[in-house]
């Protein structure tokens, strides 16, 4: 009997052993996995940002929103500008930016003031001025689309490409995307202010 005793007790602590150290080597990938996953939601989330303030800056008059660059990196928002703008414009540009979701800070020291409150070019022949609102709708519808498209779930917004030609929207990617989200692309696309047409052909279909 004390022989059998010994024996089972020698099993269990066996058993116990194995099961510590399948625990153990079965935990180390999942950590890892969480760990890099939380990394790509934070660069998705700085993207969806960047995409988001410069949307909510070129749709603002007052402002020239299409000369101002806008970077993120991990929350805290970079806005600069090649072009003067006005201490008022610099402010606005802040205040539209802070209400952004996720945004935890914004520096404008890359913002150059001390520009003219007129608005740009108020000289220029009627052509031209017609030229440069359209160039400035397609960076709008641009930006706006890409926006949608990154924060639609279940596609992936940020690995598609966005084109706009006098209201035109192409659409591609690098990577394979699924029929279903090739047709939500399009009809995010579609429903934007300004888009005449789109042009899917450039995303790859699995």
């Amino acid at each position: 009997m004390k022989k059998f005793a010994l024996a089972t007790a020698t099993a269990l602590t066996l058993a116990m052993g194995a099961s510590v150290a399948f625990a153990q080597t079965s935990q180390a990938p999942m950590t890892l996995a969480a760990g890099e996953m939380t990394k790509a939601k934070e660069s998705t989330s700085d993207t969806w940002i960047t995409t988001k303030v410069k949307a909510d800056l070129l749709t603002e008059k007052g402002i020239p929103g299409s000369d101002i660059k806008v970077e993120t990196n991990k929350g805290v928002v970079s806005l600069s500008s090649d072009v003067a703008i006005s201490d008022s414009q610099k402010a606005t540009a802040v205040a539209i930016t802070k209400k952004i979701k996720g945004v935890t800070a914004v520096s404008a020291d890359g913002l150059l003031a001390g520009g003219a409150t007129k608005a740009d070019g108020i000289d220029k022949t009627k052509g031209a001025a017609a030229d440069a609102k359209g160039a400035t709708s397609d960076t709008w519808i641009t930006t706006k689309v890409k926006a949608d498209l990154v924060t639609e779930k279940g596609i992936p917004g940020t690995d598609i490409k966005v084109e706009t030609n006098k209201g035109v929207v192409s659409l591609s990617s690098a990577a394979a995307v699924t029929a279903s989200q090739k047709e939500t692309a399009v009809a995010i696309a579609k429903k934007i202010k300004g888009v005449k047409a789109v042009s899917a052909d450039g995303l790859k279909a699995e």
